[in-house]
């Protein structure tokens, strides 16, 4: 009936409290059930093309309870992208991978490289035989293919 939803969010190390004190704010409001969450510091990541921490970050892991009803998934899937929000708010980004349900302007903020990641997928792999469905997620939100 329920299920967790993992959601990393990057922040500025100097604004992590500052963003907490907000996701505390938000979570109040609109009864988020975060079940679990966990603070680390993460370096830049100077090797992926796609790199997922751009400078040396906060990194704030948190696990939503989410009802399987449409209005549950319509409500955690808003909070993910309110955490997105947030993040970028303080300088931050986020880990593409948990869930597809950020908006394309958050993908756009904090992965300016994903469509030249998306042509130089389909130069080396032209008959797509390496896929996912995260990458035919994307795929879909840049170039409106399946």
């Amino acid at each position: 009936k329920a299920t967790e939803a993992i959601c990393e969010i990057y922040v500025e190390r100097e604004q992590l409290e500052r963003f907490m004190a907000e996701v505390r704010e938000y979570a109040r409001q609109n009864a988020w059930n975060i079940i679990y969450g966990t603070v680390r510091l993460i370096e830049q990541d100077r090797e992926s093309f796609l790199a997922w921490a751009r400078k040396p970050y906060a990194c704030v892991i948190f696990n939503l309870h989410i009802e399987h009803t449409t209005g549950g998934v319509i409500r955690g899937a808003d909070a993910l992208r309110r955490l997105i929000d947030l993040g970028l708010r303080h300088g931050g980004s986020y880990y593409p991978t948990y869930n597809r349900f950020a908006l394309r302007r958050q993908v756009d903020a904090c992965y300016p490289q994903m469509p030249e990641f998306l042509k130089l997928k389909r130069k080396y792999d032209p008959d797509e035989l390496f896929q996912s469905e995260w990458y035919r997620h994307y795929k879909r939100m840049y170039f409106g293919e399946k």
